[in-house]
């Protein structure tokens, strides 16, 4: 499955130590005056961080996971997929906390007409603190229910890929012929020359937007009997713990937590394609 799928507002581990090395670098007295301790901050923050991808690395380490071959749909078992509910159930406080400073500094300064420095500074260190505890709730987590990250975000992308390829063929057919149609009526709406250059140019981006899904869809392999088998089974589980699957979903926590999975490393053998 893509990663354009679950493409977020998610940062690394390598990210916010840069950061913190960016900050050693600048630490001139100006910039102490401007942002106090922020500085300081970021780097505990950092440091933080660097010791979490350690502690990534090392649950791989500890519960080494076997993706499915290419082609292949993991078949997941009930008690893994609790284990792994209960995981996102520990991540989701912490996130929800990020979401809520994050949307809040926004709405403070979104009137602000000019750039402020030390404001940018404050949202950094605040980012940076808020993202240690989503990290660390996930490993404590993962921890928990003796899981690798490899296998939360193969277990990730099964859920989602069970869902897409649950889709009936008729059901295919029919997304195929809406998404023609639309891109008809988008070829039409360019052929208007009275359009500007700002509706032109959004009208072509959607042109595109639908040609890569029509290729896409048209690219996507067969599945194989066993992974039709796999797939069935997921999707009896899916709609068994729908409710509580509903509760713990949460895009942007995903591309969070794919971040951190990249930028930790991931061991060879391991799931390297996720959502």
């Amino acid at each position: 499955m893509n990663k354009k799928v679950l493409v977020g507002v998610g940062i690394g581990c390598g990210s916010l130590v840069l950061l913190a090395v960016i900050g050693v670098g600048v630490g001139a007295w100006w910039l102490k005056r401007q942002v106090g301790d922020s500085m300081s901050s970021m780097m505990a923050a950092g440091q933080k961080m660097q010791a979490m991808g350690q502690e990534l690395a090392q649950l791989e380490r500890q519960h080494p996971f076997t993706a499915p071959a290419e082609g292949e749909v993991l078949a997941l078992s009930e008690a893994r997929v609790l284990d792994y509910l209960g995981v996102r159930e520990a991540v989701l406080p912490a996130f929800a906390e990020f979401e809520k400073q994050s949307q809040g500094f926004q709405e403070e300064h979104q009137d602000s007409k000019q750039a402020d420095f030390g404001a940018a500074m404050k949202a950094t260190e605040m980012m940076t603190e808020q993202l240690t505890r989503v990290h660390g709730s996930y490993i404590e987590g993962l921890k928990k229910h003796r899981m690798s990250p490899s296998e939360y975000h193969a277990i990730t992308q099964t859920l989602y890929a069970s869902t897409l390829e649950g889709i009936t063929e008729q059901e295919q057919e029919e997304a195929a012929a809406v998404r023609e149609e639309a891109l008809q009526q988008v070829r039409e709406q360019l052929k208007d020359g009275t359009l500007d250059a700002e509706q032109r140019a959004a009208l072509e981006e959607e042109e595109r937007q639908l040609e890569s899904m029509g290729e896409e869809a048209a690219q996507a392999p067969a599945l194989s009997e066993s992974a039709k088998v796999a797939v069935a089974t997921n999707l009896n589980l899916l709609e068994k713990h729908r409710e509580r699957i509903e509760r713990a979903g949460n895009p942007g926590m995903d591309s969070v937590l794919l971040g951190t999975l990249a930028e930790a490393g991931t061991p060879a053998g391991a799931a390297q394609d996720t959502p």
